[in-house]
């Protein structure tokens, strides 16, 4: 399948290995530069594209991927889910500079480059405070299409992908390899200071932003220290709570955001507990910058 991809995206190592090379390490650094990713797979390394593609034609698909999972809190391990995003430094615009070997028969073969940007980038941030970066593809890409693609994917990543995720889940029931696309849902309690309150001992409501009549959902803490945080519904009325188990009480709103993000696995690893472990990077959209 991935050879059927590179053939039809036109990616060709047109080059010679003179030296003794770790061949995990030399398969790793290659692998970006021709879309893929190095993957280990029943013990054995390979490369799979970083893009949905259709295995009959190697053409990029451009519309919805196919799923091969959903994650929720129901499947994802308590305590095993984490988010790193990228920094700042990591995603900011730059131009891309492509070097390649051009070829003409009967002749030496000469260095080339490509410029490539994204539209409207270097107006934003004006031509000198752009950064450039440099990608060197002498040693195995002749033509500008390949380096040109490359350019695109690289702005792409920098773009698109914002964030990585890992968790662990079970065996039962997991089919995914690497390269597999997942759905992640997950929720989550962002810190607000407008959702927060007092209770006094009549049952009087003190809030940062004034609270309209009805039902929410709380964590209250009880100033005689009796209990730990606890979880309710509390009625406002007027401005009051009648429910005497709130009073004295301080306590936010809780209010839940729910994300649905879909990602690409990376890495799968089987730990000694005998779950599995899986990273994965966000899907962003590539396949439309590459496919464009």
């Amino acid at each position: 399948d991935t050879s059927v991809f590179l053939d039809k995206q036109g990616l060709f190592y047109n080059g010679t290995i003179t030296e003794r090379t770790n061949i995990r390490e030399f398969i790793t650094d290659l692998a970006p530069y021709f879309l893929c990713n190095f993957i280990v797979t029943d013990g054995k390394f390979g490369l799979i594209p970083a893009l949905p593609f259709n295995a009959g034609t190697g053409s990029v698909v451009t519309q919805s991927v196919t799923i091969s999972q959903l994650f929720t809190s129901g499947n994802i391990l308590d305590d095993s889910f984490s988010l790193e995003y990228l920094r700042s430094e990591e995603r900011r615009p730059f131009v891309a500079v492509v070097r390649y070997r051009g070829e003409k028969p009967n002749k030496f073969p000469e260095e080339k480059s490509v410029l490539v940007y994204k539209e409207g980038s270097r107006a934003a941030s004006g031509v000198d405070k752009l950064p450039h970066e440099q990608f060197d593809l002498t040693a195995f890409c002749t033509s500008e299409e390949h380096a040109t693609k490359v350019a695109r994917y690289f702005l792409a990543l920098r773009e698109l992908v914002t964030h990585t995720i890992k968790f662990s889940t079970t065996v039962f029931g997991l089919n995914l390899k690497a390269g597999s696309f997942i759905k992640v849902i997950t929720e989550s309690s962002p810190y607000s200071s407008a959702n927060n309150g007092t209770v006094d001992s009549s049952g009087n409501v003190v809030s940062v932003s004034p609270l309209e009549d009805g039902q929410y959902k709380v964590l209250y803490y009880r100033s005689d220290g009796e209990l730990d945080v606890q979880e309710g519904t509390m009625q406002i009325s007027g401005g009051k709570v009648a429910e005497s188990k709130f009073h004295n009480s301080v306590f936010t709103i809780d209010a839940k955001t729910e994300s649905k993000n879909i990602y690409v696995v990376e890495q799968l690893t089987f730990s000694e507990e005998g779950t599995v472990d899986i990273v994965a990077s966000e899907h962003g959209g590539l396949y439309k910058v590459i496919a464009a």
